[in-house]
């Protein structure tokens, strides 16, 4: 089960965020390195949360682009192609 949150209240600039999940916490970490003014890793808890402040602008919540049956069909033969031009020899492809 993940535990993943942000915290902000109107007018702050900064939020404070929790992760439990890995590809978010390996993200804060390589912001926390590029932006340490910015982003501060408060804790890395027992229970495999990190804890840090973030800007609040960086908070963003964006839905998936729309894209009909077709678009996604071509993007999908596209990624098929690009692993195979990019697959060194002797292993697989999926």
């Amino acid at each position: 089960m993940w535990k993943n949150g942000i915290e902000f209240v109107q007018g702050a600039r900064t939020a404070t965020a929790q992760f439990s999940q890995g590809r978010f916490k390996t993200r804060i970490r390589k912001l926390a390195e590029m932006y340490a003014e910015e982003c501060e890793i408060l804790a890395e808890n027992k229970d495999g949360t990190l804890l840090a402040h973030i800007p609040v602008k960086w908070v963003k919540i964006s839905p998936p682009a729309a894209r009909s049956e077709l678009q996604r069909e071509l993007s999908r033969e596209r990624m098929l192609a690009f692993h195979r031009k990019h697959t060194s020899a002797g292993r697989e492809t999926v």
